[in-house]
């Protein structure tokens, strides 16, 4: 049933200052591939047929430039005799269509406008994926929790999916928690409070950026007030109003979630993908160590 998926990458990072004026903070590494890559193979891997890919006003075409063909790369690679070698990490292009849809600084801001502006080529899907492009779930044993998204949304009879991670009592007022109900052996959305005050929490389950809508989605982004306080538009109150009048189910993925949205978050997600890699464990291990005085 779902076959699109919209990820956003037109914010300004402004958190990864200086380099975000030339790097957006999607297109910054986790090892050898930039933190959006995860959340496109993980959709590529559940069978997702066109990404929209949401990017901003800008000369710097980085995500455009990594998800088309690189011809003068690919001549390059021939000539040196490597191309063999690299050929799967050269035909990004050709495993799914990649459509680009632009921001502009004159559109409005938040996390629900990328939604309203790829509308005309969402609208008549049943319903779709939305991701923010600076985060993912990462499972070392290759579960895809995309695919597991699509199945719990598809057998809850929801117009609606949030994705919601455990957190510990100390860390719920750095989040916007879910007020849930139960129905039926699945967990609804009735409500976010942003941020609560310490022991005020309505429950331990956190809201990330991750999300299932059908299309009625769209009129209440059409008429969505901006939050008063920063003017923005943001996607997580278009979640609680369409949670008022039909079932939005809530989505707690088993794997770890990596928050690249910020420069110790990013740094944390190198670490955690590089104690998973068979060539790197061993030495990264040897070097945390030696640098914190660790014995053990």
């Amino acid at each position: 049933m779902i076959k699109k998926a919209l990820i956003t990458c037109a914010g300004f990072g402004t958190r990864f200052l200086p380099i975000a004026k030339t790097i957006q903070k999607e297109m910054l590494p986790v090892l050898n591939r930039p933190i959006i890559d995860y959340i496109v193979d993980d959709c590529i891997s559940a069978g997702i047929e066109e990404i929209i890919l949401v990017v901003k006003e800008s000369e710097n075409k980085l995500v455009e430039h990594y998800y088309k063909e690189h011809r003068s790369l690919r001549q390059h690679l021939k000539k040196m005799g490597k191309y063999e070698k690299y050929k799967d990490k050269l035909l990004l292009h050709e495993k799914t269509k990649f459509r680009f849809v632009t921001q502009t600084i004159a559109d409005k801001y938040g996390t629900s406008i990328p939604v309203e502006l790829a509308k005309k080529y969402l609208k008549d899907e049943e319903a779709f994926l939305v991701f923010m492009g600076d985060d993912f779930i990462y499972n070392p044993d290759g579960k895809n929790e995309t695919r597991a998204m699509i199945e719990l949304f598809n057998s809850s009879n929801s117009k609606g999916l949030v994705t919601c991670i455990t957190r510990s009592e100390e860390e719920l007022y750095k989040y916007g928690i879910a007020v849930v109900k139960k129905e039926n052996g699945f967990t609804y959305l009735n409500n976010l409070v942003e941020k609560p005050e310490p022991g005020t929490a309505p429950s331990n389950l956190a809201n990330i950026s991750k999300y299932i809508f059908t299309p009625d989605i769209f009129d209440i982004i059409a008429n969505q007030k901006p939050n008063e306080a920063s003017g923005e538009y943001y996607i997580t109150d278009s979640a609680t109003t369409l949670a008022k009048d039909s079932n939005v189910c809530i989505y707690t993925p088993s794997g770890r979630y990596l928050d690249g949205g910020n420069v110790l978050g990013l740094l944390k997600a190198n670490i955690v993908v590089a104690s998973n890699d068979l060539e790197l464990k061993d030495e990264l291990q040897e070097f945390i160590k030696k640098e914190f005085g660790l014995n053990s």
